[in-house]
C-alpha cells in the first residue's frame, strides 16, 4: 500500500525573489520602456536635420515616424500574445536585443530607404518589448499592491520620457548629430 500524499502540496508554487532582485528587474522593465519611448519622441527633434542631411522630402520624412508608430502599433496585441503563448522572458529579450541591434544600425545609415525599413522593423521589436515586460512584471510583484506601485511606475517611465525625448533629441541633433538619435 502506498503512502497517501498530502493535500496541500503545490508544485506550481511560484518562487519569492528578495526586494533586491525585484527591484533590479523593475528598474531593468522601467529602463526598456523609457528607452522605447525616448527612442520615439526623440526622433521628433531630428526630422529636420534628417531631411536637410538625407535628402528627403516630406512624405519620406513623415515615414520615418509613421513607420515606426504603425508597425508599433499593429504588432503589440501579437506580441503580447507571443509573450501569452511562449515564454515572455524570450520575447523580451528577444525584442530588446533586437531593438538594439537595429537602432545602433539606423545610427550608421545615410539614406533614406535603409532608414524607412529601418525604423519600421524597429516598431515591430519595440512592441514585443512592452507586453512581455508587464507580463514579467507582474509575475514578479504578484501581491497586488506592490503590482500596483510597479506598473504605476513603469507608466511613469514612459510617459516621462515621452516629455523628455523631445528635449534629448534637440540636445543631441543641435550638439551631437542626428544619429544619435535612434
Amino acid at each position: 500500500m502506498s503512502p497517501l500524499l498530502p493535500l496541500s502540496t503545490n508544485i506550481h508554487e511560484p518562487q519569492r525573489l528578495s526586494l533586491a532582485r525585484k527591484l533590479i528587474l523593475l528598474v531593468m522593465f522601467c529602463l526598456t520602456q523609457f528607452i522605447d519611448t525616448l527612442s520615439m519622441s526623440a526622433l521628433l527633434s531630428a526630422i529636420p536635420a534628417l531631411e536637410a542631411s538625407m535628402g528627403m522630402t516630406e512624405i519620406q520624412s513623415t515615414w520615418v515616424f509613421s513607420g515606426f508608430r504603425l508597425n508599433f502599433s499593429s504588432f503589440l496585441l501579437i506580441s503580447g500574445r507571443l509573450s501569452d503563448v511562449y515564454n515572455p522572458k524570450t520575447v523580451f529579450i528577444g525584442g530588446v536585443s533586437t531593438l538594439g541591434i537595429l537602432s545602433l544600425c539606423a545610427g550608421f545609415v545615410y539614406t533614406t530607404v535603409p532608414i524607412l525599413v529601418l525604423r519600421a522593423i524597429t516598431g515591430i521589436t519595440s512592441a514585443m518589448t512592452i507586453p512581455s515586460a508587464l507580463k514579467l512584471l507582474v509575475k514578479v510583484f504578484p501581491d497586488p499592491l506592490e503590482q500596483a506601485r510597479a506598473v504605476g511606475f513603469f507608466a511613469g517611465c514612459g510617459a516621462v520620457a515621452n516629455m523628455g525625448g523631445l528635449v534629448v533629441g534637440a540636445m543631441f541633433v543641435q550638439w551631437v548629430s542626428y544619429h544619435w538619435v535612434f
